[in-house]
């Protein structure tokens, strides 16, 4: 049988979580602005959203605001990527 490879296929280590360990409210209601500075620290209790694995502890700054989510504008080699992420997984720099 083909080995299925999904989302967060390889990612096992970087999504442990500790078992007593919860998330804190105001991470869910933190707030950004436009062309803050910001780093994708995704957080496993609450995997909606999630941002793809590649982009884990990647740097960038905030482009817009989509509904309850930011989108992330991340420099990749010669390109700039962006991304909709939720604020429980971003940290302001």
């Amino acid at each position: 049988m083909k080995r299925s490879r999904g989302l967060h296929n390889s990612s096992r280590n970087r999504l442990l979580r500790d078992g007593k360990k919860t998330v804190p409210i105001g991470r869910f209601l933190q707030t950004f602005n436009v062309n803050d500075s910001v780093i994708v620290s995704p957080e496993p209790y609450f995997q909606r959203n999630i941002p793809y694995r590649r982009f884990f502890g990647a740097s960038g700054k905030i482009v817009k605001e989509k509904g309850k989510a930011y989108t992330v504008e991340i420099k990749a080699g010669k390109k700039y990527k962006y991304i909709d992420v939720l604020p429980v997984h971003l940290k302001r720099l």
